[in-house]
């Protein structure tokens, strides 16, 4: 006899918000750029705007711009100046909210080395078993 399990109202609740929050996050850190932005920033901690061009190559000023404006938004990066005698000085950093997102990043990063490794290694046997 199969055993049939009802989901319980609250537990769908539940289920539908933490849905909704995955969604959200994907949504927030999808595209090609915003994971690196966020991972530079974590290891320069404070990046300009063209400073962002010498380690993310290939991004143009335009997505740049619009993936700085879009991840201030969400409070994961904050502009800053500073103010000199000869210059004011504008420059992105993490926010303390977006220290949270580093753990995310860095497991992330492990699986894609592990996985990496996993798919060389698989490919490197298929090619053994064929000679």
């Amino acid at each position: 006899m199969e055993k049939i399990i009802k989901p319980c109202t609250e537990n769908e609740e539940i289920l539908k918000k933490r849905f909704l929050a995955l969604r959200d996050t994907l949504d927030l850190l999808s595209g090609k750029w915003r994971f690196c932005i966020l991972l530079n920033l974590h290891y320069y901690e404070k990046l300009r705007f063209k400073d962002f061009f010498e380690v993310s190559e290939g991004i143009s000023p335009k997505v740049l711009s619009s993936e700085l404006t879009m991840l201030e938004a969400h409070q994961l990066i904050q502009k800053n100046i500073e103010y000199t005698p000869t210059q004011d000085i504008t420059y992105y950093a993490l926010t303390k909210h977006a220290q949270e997102v580093w753990t995310v990043l860095n497991t992330l990063i492990e699986f894609g080395l592990s996985n990496r490794k996993e798919v060389i290694k698989s490919l490197s046997d298929k090619d053994k078993n064929l000679v």
